[in-house]
C-alpha cells in the first residue's frame, strides 16, 4: 500500500483582495444576527423593555429619547455580568451536551449629566461603553451512520461546487486548464485564482475528488458508505457599542433624543469536521476564520405624555456601517485505503477587506406609570436582517471619490434577501416599588426566527447557503425566548444597587456542508475539447441531516451607580 504524504502547501494570498473567497451571504448574516445591547442590571431584569422607562443610560439602546427624563446632575454607573452557556445537540439521534463555565465580564460604564434648567428646555447628555453581544458557542456533535442513506458526503458537495464552477464557463477553451486536477493541485496559482471555489482546492489537494474519465465533471474518491461524522464548532468574540447621546425635554410632554455609536466586532470561528468510511478511509477539515470591524450608526427617536402617567415612544436606527478585516487558516486531509494520503493546507496572510451594511431598527415603546407603585413597560423592535449588504472594500478614484461597489457580492446580497427575513422583538418588562428603596422587577422578551426561504426550515436544507471559502459549517437560529428578574436597592441618596437574572434559550439547526445542486458537465462523444458541451440534468447534493440544538444561556448582572 502506498501511503506517501502529500503535502500541497502553505500560500501566503497577497495578490488579489479575493471577496469572491473569503466572504458570503452566511458570513453576514452570522455576523450581524448576535447583536442584543441589555446595559444595565435594571434594563436586563426588565428584558430591555426600557423604551419608555428612560433615565437609565441603557434605554438610548431602544429610545435615546428616554435620557432626558434624567433628573439630577451627575450619575456614574458600572455594570459587571457573569454569564454562563451550554448547548444540547441531538444528529441523527444521538445526542451530546456541552457546558461553558460560568464567566465574569465587563458589561457597560455608563456617565450621565443633566442640566438644573427648568422643566422646558431641559438637556442630558450620556456617553457608555457596553457590551452590545457575544457570540460565545460551542458545539461537539457525533453521529453513527451505519443502516442511514439518501446524503451525500462534504466529497460529493466539493465536487459539485467544482462542476458548477466548470459549468459557468460554458464552452470557454480555458476552462479545461483552469479546472484540470493539475492546476487545482498547484495552490501557488490556483489560490489565487478568484473563478475557483476555495472549496475545490483543498478536495482537489486531499484527494477528496478527481476528474471522472471522459467527462468535464468531477466526482467523489469516497465509493464505500460513510459510517460517522462529527463536527466541533467553536465561536468566541463580541460587539462593543461606544455611544454618545442627547436627550431635550421640549415640554412636559414631549421627549426627543439623538445618539451616535461607534462599534467595535471581533469575530472568531474554529471548527473541525471529520468523515470515516469504517476501514476504507477518512477525511477531514479544520477551519480558523477571525473578522474584525469597525462602523458607526445614527439613532433618534421621541417620547410623548398624551396622558398623566402615560409614555408612548417611537426610534429609528441606521444599519451600522461597518469596514471589515478577515483572514482564515484552513487544511484539508484525505486517506483512503491503498491510495495516496492528501492534504493541502491554506494561510491567507494579509487581511482581506470588505465593507458590511447592518440592519436598519425599528421600535415602538409604551409604559405606564401607576402613581408611586411602579410601571409596566412594552417594547416592539423591528431589525431588517433580510437587507443586510456587502461590498467592496473603499477604493478611491484620481478625485478622491469612493468607487467600490458590490461586484462579486451580487449573488449573496440576493440571497440575504431571499433566504432572510426582519426579526420582531416584544419586550415586556414591569417593576414595583416594594418601598422608597427596594424595587422587584421582571421582564419577558420573544424574538422571531430570521430564516424566510421554507428550503431552510427542515432538518434537510432544499436550497444552497452560500458560505466563506472552506468554512463550509453554517447555522441557522430559530426564535429566542427569554425570561428576567431582579432588584434595585437604594443604599443611600448617591448609591444604588441593582441586581437582575436572566434565562435565555433558542433552538436552532446547524448543517455540515451546504445542500447543492450539482450542475457538471459531461463530454458529448462526438465533439472534442473546444466545442459546445452537452449539459447533464443537475444532481440534488443533499447533505447530512441537521444537527438541532438548543442553547440556554444564564446571565447574572449587578449594576452600582453613583449620584453627584
Amino acid at each position: 500500500m502506498n501511503r506517501r504524504h502529500k503535502i500541497l502547501g502553505i500560500v501566503a494570498l497577497s495578490l488579489l483582495p479575493l471577496a469572491l473567497h473569503a466572504q458570503s451571504e452566511h458570513q453576514a448574516f452570522r455576523l450581524a444576527s448576535p447583536y442584543e445591547p441589555f446595559g444595565s442590571a435594571r434594563s436586563a431584569a426588565l428584558s430591555g423593555a426600557m423604551g419608555a422607562v428612560g433615565s437609565d443610560v441603557s434605554s438610548i439602546t431602544r429610545n435615546p429619547a428616554g435620557i432626558s427624563l434624567f433628573r439630577g446632575a451627575n450619575r456614574l454607573s458600572f455594570t459587571l455580568q457573569g454569564d454562563s452557556r451550554s448547548n444540547e445537540a441531538n444528529w441523527y439521534g444521538q445526542g451530546s451536551s456541552t457546558t461553558d463555565n460560568f464567566k465574569v465580564r465587563f458589561q457597560e460604564f455608563s456617565y450621565q449629566i443633566g442640566t438644573n434648567r427648568a422643566s422646558r428646555g431641559r438637556l442630558s447628555f450620556a456617553f457608555a461603553i457596553r457590551n452590545a453581544g457575544r457570540y460565545d458557542r460551542t458545539l461537539n456533535a457525533s453521529a453513527s451512520l451505519a443502516g442511514q442513506s439518501g446524503f451525500s458526503s462534504l466529497a460529493d458537495y466539493a465536487a459539485a461546487r467544482t462542476n458548477n464552477g466548470r459549468y459557468d464557463f460554458g464552452t470557454s477553451s480555458r476552462a479545461d486548464d483552469k479546472f484540470s486536477l493539475e492546476y487545482l493541485q498547484d495552490p501557488k496559482r490556483s489560490a489565487n485564482d478568484p473563478d475557483l471555489p476555495f472549496i475545490s482546492i483543498f478536495g482537489a489537494g486531499a484527494g477528496w475528488i478527481a476528474p471522472k474519465a471522459g467527462e468535464r465533471r468531477y466526482q467523489s474518491n469516497y465509493t464505500a458508505p460513510m459510517s460517522q461524522a462529527s463536527l466541533i464548532y467553536r465561536e468566541r468574540g463580541s460587539i462593543t457599542d461606544y455611544d454618545l447621546a442627547l436627550g431635550v425635554e421640549v415640554d412636559d410632554a414631549l421627549h426627543l433624543g439623538i445618539v451616535g455609536t461607534l462599534s467595535s466586532l471581533d469575530h472568531e470561528l474554529n471548527t473541525y469536521y471529520e468523515e470515516r468510511y469504517g476501514q476504507q478511509g477518512r477525511l477531514s477539515l479544520q477551519n480558523v476564520r477571525t473578522t474584525s470591524g469597525f462602523g458607526g450608526r445614527l439613532g433618534a427617536g421621541l417620547l410623548y405624555e398624551p396622558l398623566d402617567g402615560l409614555r408612548l415612544g417611537a426610534s429609528i436606527y441606521t444599519p451600522t456601517f461597518y469596514s471589515m478585516r478577515e483572514s482564515f487558516r484552513a487544511v484539508s486531509e484525505g486517506q483512503r485505503r491503498g491510495f495516496t494520503d492528501g492534504r493541502a493546507s491554506l494561510d491567507y496572510s494579509p487581511e482581506q477587506s470588505y465593507r458590511l451594511r447592518g440592519a436598519w431598527r425599528f421600535g415602538l415603546s409604551g409604559a405606564y406609570l401607576i402613581g408611586q407603585y411602579g410601571f409596566l413597560s412594552v417594547d416592539y423592535d423591528y431589525a431588517t436582517l433580510g437587507h443586510l449588504r456587502l461590498s467592496d472594500a473603499p477604493t478611491y478614484d484620481s478625485f478622491g471619490n469612493d468607487v467600490g461597489d458590490d461586484a462579486g457580492f451580487e449573488e449573496d446580497n440576493a440571497r440575504l434577501k431571499t433566504n432572510y427575513q426582519g426579526v420582531h422583538t416584544v419586550r415586556v418588562g414591569a417593576e414595583v416599588l416594594l418601598t422608597s428603596r427596594l424595587s422587584l422587577r421582571g421582564g419577558y422578551r420573544y424574538s422571531s426566527s430570521p430564516i424566510k426561504n421554507a428550503g431552510l426550515k427542515g432538518m434537510n436544507a432544499t436550497t444552497e447557503v452560500l458560505v466563506p471559502g472552506p468554512t463550509v459549517h453554517y447555522s441557522l437560529p430559530d426564535a429566542v425566548n427569554s425570561f428576567s428578574a431582579g432588584l434595585g436597592w437604594r443604599i443611600s441618596p448617591s448609591v444604588t444597587l441593582d441586581l437582575a437574572y436572566v434565562y435565555t434559550q433558542q433552538k436552532g439547526r446547524t448543517f455540515a456542508f451546504p445542500y447543492v445542486s450539482d450542475y457538471g458537465t459531461s463530454l458529448n462523444p462526438r465533439s472534442n475539447t473546444t466545442q459546445a458541451v452537452t449539459p447533464r440534468t443537475p444532481e440534488a447534493r443533499d447533505g447530512l441531516q441537521a444537527i438541532e440544538e438548543t442553547n440556554t444561556r444564564h446571565q447574572a448582572v449587578a449594576t452600582v451607580s453613583f449620584r453627584f
